[in-house]
């Protein structure tokens, strides 16, 4: 691969259009300095001087698509509340086609509390029991009548009741009946209903975790890959290791990728980067190694700033062109 032909793929992302299904969440990143510790317990006292609200979870897989140009239709569940309602307004705003619910549950929020460039403590406000049957079936009716018009669909699973047993099941039958792709980024909770899905991305701590495969070293990784392959009946397999990189699975061959992240700040959203980048190159018709190779610069990108962060198109290019060149060296 050299330049050009990366940069052929990402100047058609905006023919692209792909659905993004899952939990929704707000993001809510305080900034301030500690100066003392508290005289009530062994804690800081975090000064907040300022803060940030952005759309998480499978919000950011759409805003991550939205940002390289993908035509981006997101389905989940928001409160009837002022969060709920800021996202909703956050979205339109950047122009993502919404189909968001509400089940009577508030809207998932994280804050995170930052001091000197370091994560102090997150809270966490969220419910997470199952999606109701009702809901279940005005989503899988959207779809139906709409799948025709996309190219394929993200499964952004954060465990908060969103994604059922059957919702899985019927993604993946209207994917393979119109020939359209269908990646997840997993949690454990639905491992193992993703069967027969283009691709997964988990990362190290859930593909180990999912599996019981403890991976700590390139046996036990290729152990744990070839086993979900295996008992999943997926195409193929992206496991995104942090620092490591990442190790993909595909047709019996193994191919570990280097980190390409200069500094990290934060891992926050990191997985949402890569799931959004590979799965708008596999539906240009992309290989996985190609595909994974540019998801892996995108994320080295996103790793660099501080809270949930997307990649843009001047960003992703001269990430590219600085990869390659590297690379020839």
């Amino acid at each position: 691969m050299n330049v050009d032909s990366f940069y052929q793929y990402i100047d058609k992302f905006n023919e692209v259009r792909i659905f993004v299904i899952g939990d929704v969440m707000l993001d809510i990143f305080m900034y301030g300095k500690v100066n003392r510790i508290s005289p009530e317990a062994p804690v800081p006292v975090v000064n907040i001087t300022h803060e940030k609200k952005v759309p998480g979870g499978a919000a950011n897989v759409a805003l991550n698509l939205r940002e390289l140009g993908v035509d981006t239709t997101l389905i989940g569940l928001v409160g009837g509340d002022e969060e709920g309602r800021f996202l909703e307004n956050y979205l339109h705003n950047n122009k993502i086609n919404i189909f968001l619910l509400n089940d009577g549950r508030p809207t998932t929020v994280k804050t995170r509390i930052i001091a000197g460039g370091q994560q102090v403590v997150r809270v966490d406000r969220e419910v997470s029991h199952k999606l109701s049957d009702k809901k279940e079936a005005k989503i899988i009716d959207f779809l139906e009548k709409n799948i025709d018009v996309f190219d394929g669909i993200i499964i952004s699973d954060y465990a908060k009741g969103m994604i059922t047993k059957k919702l899985i099941k019927k993604i993946v039958e209207l994917c393979k009946k119109c020939n359209k792709i269908v990646t997840v980024d997993p949690k454990i909770e639905n491992f193992f209903y993703y069967k027969e899905v283009t691709t997964l991305t988990p990362n190290n701590k859930e593909a180990s975790s999912a599996t019981g495969i403890n991976i700590k070293d390139d046996r036990s990784l290729i152990k744990c890959g070839n086993f979900i392959l295996k008992k999943l009946g997926a195409k193929s397999l992206i496991i995104t290791r942090g620092e490591k990189g990442m190790t993909i699975f595909e047709n019996g061959q193994v191919e570990h990728l280097p980190t390409v992240a200069k500094e990290v700040f934060d891992v926050t959203g990191a997985g949402d980067t890569v799931i959004s980048v590979v799965s708008t190159m596999l539906a240009l018709n992309a290989s996985l190694r190609e595909s994974a190779i540019l998801s892996n610069i995108a994320a080295g990108i996103v790793v660099g700033k501080i809270g949930t962060a997307t990649v843009n198109i001047d960003e992703l290019k001269k990430g590219v062109k600085e990869y390659l060149e590297q690379s020839c060296k």
